[in-house]
């Protein structure tokens, strides 16, 4: 199998395989929210009332905890108001959830997911009760967690710039972590309105959610040692990884270090590669007996898993694919 023909975006290690189908952490957490939905609006499972309003079951709020509910710090992460609710959460969740695992891998995906859930609501109670007095807000949404991988994202990846629509029609170009500084910042200024001035428009929303599920995210990026030098993709891709624990009491693994380009070519049997492939491009045995595990490992256990030696051979393997007619450098 040439590189060309290669899936690259292999199952990782939070994956699961139904009927020949592939679900990746992000692919689960995603559906999942839809399917929810879809159970609860279009199937009319898991509703109640109030008055004359209908609303999903599964939300969190401290009625709900101290009734014994304690799932529901969990499952208000799946649960939305409205279509629109559905919709803005999971684009977002699109855009930064999915570049999320592919460089940190299913495992810190689901944590950053988790987390910033739980924390967000923790932060979103805490403030209505201690400061606006309003001890029963309902909270539902993956608006915390996605936030959380937001954040997470702008920490690793700050000055990648991308196209921004405002309202959805003006393009505006932007950096990465102005983008979130900003967003964090409206939060901020609108929940303190909020708790200020109860009868504003969106007063209701969980701007305190928000702001805690992105603290968490930012901090556990930090934790993994990002945040620092400002990293690009192509950083990601030709940085070496350093792979010792930040701390004991941490068990985030790999640190990024800085800061030389990795410049050894591939050792490569040319004349061993022309018995075994008769044309002559000894491309395709190279990725399949060198490159393919190490880009399993990567789907696995995402970039950061990678050490040197393993950083090394992509550099190789990239620059041999690139030039399959030059013999390598000594």
């Amino acid at each position: 199998m040439s590189v060309y023909d290669r899936d690259y975006m292999r199952p990782s290690k939070f994956s699961w395989s139904i009927k020949g189908v592939n679900w990746t952490a992000f692919g689960v957490v995603f559906w999942l929210n839809i399917l929810v939905f879809v159970a609860q609006y279009l199937g009319g499972l898991f509703m109640t009332t109030d008055g004359n309003m209908l609303i999903p079951m599964g939300g969190v709020s401290l009625a709900q905890l101290s009734e014994g509910h304690v799932w529901t710090i969990f499952t208000y992460m799946f649960v939305h108001g409205d279509l629109g609710h559905l919709i803005v959460n999971m684009l977002m969740l699109w855009f930064a959830g999915r570049q999320v695992q592919q460089i940190f891998g299913g495992a810190h995906f689901l944590r950053i997911y988790i987390l910033s859930g739980l924390l967000g609501a923790a932060f979103e109670i805490a403030m209505r009760a201690w400061f606006g007095g309003s001890e029963g807000v309902y909270l539902i949404g993956a608006s915390a967690s996605v936030f959380g991988l937001f954040l997470a994202l702008a920490v690793t990846l700050p000055q990648e710039v991308f196209t921004a629509l405002i309202y959805f029609i003006i393009p505006v170009r932007v950096r990465m972590w102005k983008l979130a500084a900003v967003a964090v910042g409206i939060n901020v200024v609108f929940g303190l309105l909020g708790l200020i001035w109860a009868e504003m428009p969106g007063a209701q929303v969980a701007y305190f959610a928000h702001v805690g599920g992105a603290i968490t995210g930012w901090y556990y990026i930090r934790m993994l040692g990002f945040g620092g030098n400002p990293l690009t993709y192509r950083q990601l891709w030709n940085e070496p990884f350093d792979s010792r624990p930040k701390s004991p009491r941490s068990q985030l693994e790999l640190v990024p270090t800085k800061k030389r380009r990795l410049a050894i070519d591939l050792e490569v049997d040319h004349e061993a590669a022309r018995k075994r492939n008769p044309t002559g491009d000894p491309t395709i045995d190279v990725i399949q007996e060198e490159v393919d595990p190490i880009l399993d490992k990567i789907s696995e256990e995402g970039l950061h898993s990678l050490t040197e030696d393993e950083r090394r051979t992509l550099e190789r393997a990239s620059r041999l694919i690139s030039n399959p007619g030059r013999p390598p450098r000594r």
